[in-house]
């Protein structure tokens, strides 16, 4: 299995109240793990903000299969006890599966919080390499601690595409990934074999 991930794109909602710091855009702030350089912070209770998220880097024909898609998060609570807390659930494809994430209480140290692997888009349905390409998440602050959000990206995990299955002069198929600067899984046939 292979794993890729998703950055911030675009945002929505309530961006006021989630104030980026250190980056001009949400999406800046909350696409790079770097602590206190870049965040998107709130303490309103109920305060939403949608994160769109970039096509995948991956090709549809490079992908055989969709295992899961979670979120990967960073933040902190900013004050000195308990947590500040963030409902994440995903916008799209499909509404739903809201997970309220607790960062811990730091002066300067994040928590690392990564949602559970989702195996269905809607509950049911697989993951499709569309769905991928029209993902977004909200976020709901939960409480009025303050919260700081350094990260929050998408892990999608796969089946990588098997393609060219053939030995070339001796070398086992599986030791070959690309062919001319074509990666394998991009070739049905070479010279009609």
């Amino acid at each position: 299995m292979a794993t890729m991930i998703l950055l911030p794109d675009g945002s929505s909602g309530h961006t006021v109240h989630w104030a980026p710091g250190g980056a001009y855009t949400h999406e800046h702030a909350l696409s790079y793990d770097d602590g206190d350089g870049t965040y998107v912070e709130c303490s309103g209770n109920f305060r939403q903000l949608t994160v769109t998220y970039a096509n995948p880097s991956v090709a549809e024909s490079a992908i055989a299969s969709i295992i899961s898609v979670r979120f990967l998060s960073k933040g902190r609570h900013t004050g000195r006890v308990v947590t500040a807390d963030v409902d994440i659930s995903f916008a799209t494809p499909t509404a739903g599966f809201s997970e309220t994430a607790q960062y811990l209480a730091h002066a300067i140290s994040y928590t690392t919080i990564n949602g559970t692997a989702r195996i269905t888009s809607n509950g049911s349905s697989a993951w499709t390499y569309s769905d991928l390409e029209n993902l977004s998440l909200k976020m709901i602050k939960n409480g009025t601690n303050q919260v700081r959000m350094s990260y929050l990206a998408l892990e999608v995990t796969y089946v990588e595409a098997a393609g060219y299955g053939n030995d070339v002069i001796g070398i086992d198929s599986g030791d070959i990934s690309k062919i001319n600067g074509i990666a394998t899984a991009d070739i049905d046939k070479v010279n009609d074999v």
